[in-house]
């Protein structure tokens, strides 16, 4: 009998993999994610299977097991004709485990980003496909809560919807509860956003995957958690360009109100109606398989990227893969999180596709930093002699695939450079990408499961040894990109306002409680107003920046455990992301926050001037930021900006660390990673990030970190 060829993206197995999970013989790796590892599998009948195994610390979770156990046990009993059903399961071994058929076809994400908007035809096809397998799910008395475009398998014989059920199992799990729910912001419902969730909420997620698939957009634009949040609860989808007959079930189905959402199996007859003849039929498998047969015979893959693995329920929100020939669209530098949201603002922006259609927007200003114009006094830190200069490979002359994971802030700049990268210099490579955070990146690297990791922290001493001991090569880190921190506000009277380090560590602290008591107060008409303070929450990366900066000098802020949340004042508000610090400053006289540069920019907020240790003002600029990225320490192994001097460096910025290993990589591989890091940090790749709305490096702070970084991961 012929066997189906393999998966085209088996990946070798560790040596800590199992090489046999009882009845499937494990060939390869088909990716991992937050939750477990999936592996490519043989069964008996010699069919490929998706086996999908827990890791050992949600497996040790007595909780976690139990409700796996349930909803494994329901989604095996799941029929549909649109359902990767669940093929086999053992949920009491050490490490639990369920398999689902090998799907090829790319998923519906990986479709629509390279080669946009399916014709409406096949757009049918697939809300119906998804409705009926909603239906199904829900009579089995199961939500989904994580329907998003990985999902969704765009299979020869038809849309396939994967993997519900598990993230309920995971949402209730003590491993979550404090990281927050699971789902992916740009498709949950406004109901799973206040902490509730039904059927209706898959019923959202569909009307905004429909919508996705017709137009090639999610109805609520891209960006950070809290941007899409807001929109979400506020802001009406944009369906412009949906077909007429997807209109009336798709704005149904985002409702706000979930109780004025039709059903799954009223959504599917109403969407078969436009499509009688095709769709004839009673039961809602009949209707599916006469638009199936009418409309599909595997059109919507045509033109999409090489066929991909179903996805797993385990993995973060879905990675930017980037393959021959196309683009990502993504979202722009963002915090995750949840926040109250903002008076209302402008209608949000969408950066050209070349770029990556979410991410936003800052004016592309030339120029190397302002001239110190003042007479006397210290001048600036004298800038870096100019880098050598390092040559790409030729075009064309590369192929491999790399696999990275990390900072949420760096995703749309992986995601712009991948695009360019693979579309005009090596269509032969592959760029994956999974915006997983910081702690998730760091530690999935460490582990051994991706090439290269992404953090706004260096690697520990300790995490570097395991690293290198999980692949038995050394590690290389090096700084890639940067971010200035913006002081905002929203009140009369402080436009020629500028603070110091000193008088905001004051501020925060609560040693100063009002704009009248600051230095020179009088001078500058400065209200008799009380300040209200208000910050990221102390886990945030953001808290973490801005509490660096403060203690940079050692005063009254401390250099010692900066994160401490004790070293905030009473009266310090805090609020969860850029969104909750906006909205308290825009509700509260006095207040005065600070959020990422790029959000500020988007919103077009006002944003205070700081000053330098020698009291000039720096305005926050293109320039400043980029000229406060040449004093980089490039010695050492931690690059982080925390003491900004000079009167023209932006003294409040983030700096995203890269970590890979210096060997140990597939053939052909460790060329990839090192030419497209080149890339990244070279004139163009500064070009494109900094049109997605980030700080590139210093050209000879890049030129360097490419010489003494980069140029040392090598083959093998």
């Amino acid at each position: 009998m012929a066997h189906p060829p393999p998966p085209p993206n088996l990946t070798p197995l560790q040596s800590s993999d199992p090489r046999v999970i009882p009845p499937f013989a494990v060939h390869g790796r088909l990716g991992a994610g937050g939750m477990g590892v999936v592996y490519g599998a043989v069964g008996p009948d010699g069919r490929w299977a998706a086996v999908k195994v827990v890791r050992p610390e949600y497996a040790g979770e007595p909780e976690f097991r139990s409700r796996f156990a349930s909803e494994v046990a329901l989604m095996h009993r799941v029929r549909a004709r649109c359902i990767a059903p669940v093929l086999a399961h053992d949920t009491r071994a050490e490490l639990p485990w369920y398999a689902t058929p090998y799907l090829p076809g790319p998923t519906l994400g990986a479709r629509v980003r390279q080669g946009g908007a399916l014709a409406p035809h096949q757009a049918r096809v697939v809300a119906a496909g998804m409705a009926e397998a909603i239906a199904a799910i829900h009579a089995a008395g199961v939500v989904h809560r994580d329907l998003k475009p990985a999902n969704v398998i765009l299979a020869p014989d038809g849309p396939k919807v994967l993997d519900f059920g598990i993230a309920r199992a995971a949402d209730a799990t003590a491993l979550t509860r404090t990281g927050g729910l699971v789902g992916s912001p740009a498709w949950m419902s406004p109901e799973r956003y206040r902490g509730t969730s039904g059927p209706e909420a898959d019923v959202f997620a569909w009307g905004a995957m429909v919508a996705y698939t017709a137009t090639g957009r999610p109805p609520f634009g891209d960006g950070g958690a809290e941007t899409l949040m807001y929109r979400i609860l506020r802001e009406d989808p944009d369906l412009e360009g949906l077909p007429p007959e997807l209109e009336e079930p798709v704005t149904r189905a985002l409702d706000k109100d979930p109780a004025s959402r039709p059903s799954a199996g009223e959504l599917l007859h109403r969407v078969a109606a436009a499509d009688p003849e095709a769709a004839a039929g009673a039961d809602d498998t009949t209707i599916v398989d006469g638009l199936i047969r009418a409309h599909w015979a595997g059109g919507a893959a045509r033109g999409a990227p090489a066929p991909r693995t179903a996805p797993n329920a385990f993995a973060p929100p879905p990675p930017a893969v980037v393959g021959p020939g196309g683009g990502p669209a993504g979202g722009g530098p963002g915090r995750a999180g949840a926040g109250a949201a903002p008076p209302p603002r402008r209608r949000f922006r969408r950066a050209p596709v070349v770029i990556a259609a979410g991410a936003l927007a800052v004016a592309a200003v030339g120029g190397i930093g302002l001239v110190n114009a003042l007479e006397g006094g210290d001048p600036d830190p004298p800038a870096p002699d100019p880098g050598p200069s390092v040559e790409t490979a030729e075009p064309g002359t590369l192929a491999g695939t790399v696999n990275g994971a990390g900072s949420t802030f760096l995703s749309s700049a992986v995601e712009a450079w991948s695009a360019s990268y693979t579309a005009e210099r090596q269509p032969d490579t592959r760029i994956s990408y999974e915006a997983t955070g910081s702690g998730a990146g760091a530690d999935a690297f460490v582990r051994g499961e991706v090439d290269f990791g992404a953090s706004e922290n260096a690697l520990t001493e300790s995490q570097v040894a395991e690293a290198a001991e999980a692949r038995g090569c050394p590690v290389v880190q090096f700084p890639v990109l940067a971010g200035g921190i913006a002081l905002v506000y929203d009140a009369e009277g402080l436009d020629g306002l500028a603070l110091h380090r000193t008088e905001l560590a004051d501020i925060y602290s609560g040693a100063v409680t009002a704009y009248s008591d600051l230095d020179g107060a009088e001078d500058l008409g400065l209200p008799d107003l009380e300040i209200v303070p208000v910050r990221h929450e102390s886990e945030a990366s953001t808290a973490h920046v801005f509490s660096r900066y403060l203690a940079a000098d050692g005063g009254s802020w401390g250099a010692d455990n900066v994160g401490d949340d004790t070293r905030w004042g009473p009266g310090v508000v805090a609020a969860s992301g850029d969104e909750g610090v906006h909205a308290e400053v825009a509700a509260t006289p006095g207040a005065l926050g600070f959020v990422n540069a790029s959000y500020a920019e988007e919103h077009g907020l006002d944003v205070m001037p700081l000053r330098s240790d020698r009291g000039v003002e720096v305005d926050l600029t293109p320039e400043t930021t980029r000229a406060a990225t040449e004093q980089i320490d490039l010695d050492g192994t931690d690059f982080s900006l925390d003491a900004v001097q000079g009167d023209s460096a932006y003294p409040i910025m983030r700096v995203n660390h890269v970590f890979a290993y210096e060997c140990g990589h597939p053939e052909g591989t460790g060329s990839v990673l090192r030419d497209f890091w080149a890339y990244a940090l070279g004139d163009e790749g500064a070009r494109i990030a900094e049109g997605a709305g980030y700080t590139p490096l210093a050209d000879s702070v890049g030129a360097r970190v490419v010489a003494d970084h980069v140029s040392r991961i090598t083959e093998g």
